[in-house]
């Protein structure tokens, strides 16, 4: 076995272009994607002006007025029925929401009427249009003290001509009503009024409201931190590709044929490969994490738990890498084509990469993206590294890499059960 590792090891340092793909490749990209989008992820909004057309269509009045009529026919106490009108007739939801967006000084508002808006978003004058339906302000009352109803429903349509900008805008405004619905739980469940408590915070929307904290002391994450973590994911996987492209190579010059009359087990080959490509992997990911430490100066290892469960991860996912080295080079040798390994690193590697997030951060990825990307081997990497390495403990990366596991697991089974047991011609 060893003979073998040292031969592999050896091929692939004498390949040094293979060798620079495999390692400056991932550094350069790291730092392009890292400065490039450095401003977007550490949330500089700052270049952020576009205008939000608004769209009134409730009357907040009359909303108010067909509660307080409602709430008089109810076998409450007066005093209660009292108190509940006061704080009726000096709430007004969509004021509050309005207000909040305004503090964010990242949009312009512009009220105008529903044709009026969509006239002006189709001529690209507004990023997007927040509709008020009728009755928002009553069934907000009516959901917020009384309890009954589904809620009031805001509607924000947009369109594809500045996507970053109404994608950040639909955040603003979840945020905003989030905030408002926490803060109406914690008055219910303390016995205080709901609309009172949300009277009392607004119109701030960028207040931490009810007491909410990060999950973790940890800063938030840089783009280089996030890149050198994706490059890692996605270019340990072109390792299992160059492992069985060697193990082509080696077949065309019979180094297979010569193992198998020497009287070795062929298995012992395809070990040697995958053994080969999960020592790659450590030693890739044991640059790009020194790079990264000492040359983009993106990471501070506070502790000896850090290293060890960066390790662990690492170790998990090479042992994946290793099973993918030894299914590629099982399937070019069962094919005697090299097609196998250029599909691979071609077109599946660039497909696992976007799945997985690697190009694009997973918070700016659609849910059912997220969701494959949860079951690529590459992504569950990648999801391990950030939360290990934003303070999250043991258990919030057990599922991720149990689930490597598991594929590591079957892509092995797959791959012994494929492998040519003879000389291949």
């Amino acid at each position: 076995m060893w003979t073998f590792l040292k031969k592999d090891m050896l091929v692939l340092v004498r390949d040094k272009t293979e060798l620079a793909v495999l390692v400056l490749m991932p550094l350069i990209l790291t730092a392009i994607l890292g400065f490039a989008l450095g401003s977007i992820m550490s949330g500089d909004t700052e270049s952020i002006e576009a205008k939000i057309a608004v769209v009134q269509q409730d009357d907040p009045e009359s909303g108010v007025e067909t509660f307080l009529s409602e709430i008089d026919s109810l076998p409450i106490p007066d005093q209660a029925k009292v108190e509940m009108g006061d704080a009726a007739e000096s709430y007004n939801p969509a004021a509050i929401i309005e207000e909040a967006i305004k503090e964010t000084e990242l949009y312009e508002l512009d009220y105008l009427n529903y044709q009026e808006a969509k006239d002006a978003l189709q001529e690209e004058e507004v990023v997007a249009i927040l509709r008020i339906p009728e009755g928002f302000t009553y069934d907000a009352l009516t959901n917020l003290m009384l309890e009954n109803g589904s809620g009031a429903e805001l509607f924000v349509e947009k369109d594809e001509h500045d996507a970053f900008s109404n994608s950040v805008f639909e955040d603003v405004v979840d945020v905003i009503v989030d905030q408002m619905n926490t803060v109406s739980a914690i008055a219910k469940v303390s016995g205080e009024n709901g609309v009172s408590a949300i009277d009392e915070t607004a119109p701030s929307s960028t207040e931490q409201i009810g007491g909410m904290e990060s999950v973790t002391d940890r800063d938030s994450m840089s783009s280089v931190q996030y890149y050198t973590f994706g490059m890692i994911a996605m270019f340990a996987l072109y390792i299992a590709s160059t492992v069985a492209t060697k193990a082509y190579n080696e077949q065309l010059q019979h180094v297979f044929n010569r193992i198998i009359l020497s009287g070795k087990h062929p298995f012992i080959y395809l070990s040697g490969k995958g053994i080969s490509s999960f020592l790659l992997v450590c030693l890739q990911v044991l640059i790009l994490i020194s790079a990264s430490i000492f040359i983009f100066n993106s990471f501070d290892v506070e502790s000896l738990v850090d290293i060890a469960g960066m390790a662990l991860i690492t170790v998990v996912y090479a042992l994946c890498i290793g099973a993918f080295g030894a299914l590629l080079t099982s399937l070019t040798m069962r094919a005697n084509s090299e097609a196998v390994t250029g599909i691979f690193s071609g077109f599946i590697v660039s497909i696992l990469a976007f799945l997985g997030g690697s190009f694009i951060p997973k918070t700016q990825m659609p849910d059912i993206i997220n969701l494959l990307g949860e079951w690529t081997p590459n992504g569950l990497a990648l999801t391990a590294y950030l939360q290990w390495s934003q303070g999250l403990g043991f258990e919030y990366i057990v599922p991720s890499l149990t689930r490597i596991l598991v594929i590591t697991v079957v892509i092995w089974l797959i791959s012994i059960i494929i492998f040519p047991r003879k000389k291949v011609v």
